[in-house]
């Protein structure tokens, strides 16, 4: 069976951090995928500080990753799709 996430399923309905694996997970049309946090380059982050919480924003379509200093950074969530990506 083949599986197709695309733009018109591209919301997210959930996202956590999973300390053990060190994957930023998602979950988009009942599927589950994760990206790893150390990874994303630190450039793509608002603030130096600590992450200390993840929510959603845009019903779903970002990733909100709240820093210690009370600065977030919006991450598309089309990170999560297949080759959205690349370490």
């Amino acid at each position: 069976m083949n599986v197709e996430i695309g733009s018109d399923t591209t919301v997210a309905a959930g996202v956590w951090y999973d300390s053990r694996s060190g994957l930023l997970c998602t979950e988009i049309a009942g599927i589950v995928r994760g990206v790893p946090f150390d990874k994303i380059p630190d450039a793509d982050f608002e603030s130096a500080s600590p992450v200390v919480h993840f929510s959603l924003a845009n019903d779903g379509a970002v990733v909100v990753c709240r820093h210690r200093d009370g600065s977030d950074t919006w991450l598309p969530v089309d990170l999560w799709l297949p080759g959205g990506f690349t370490p």
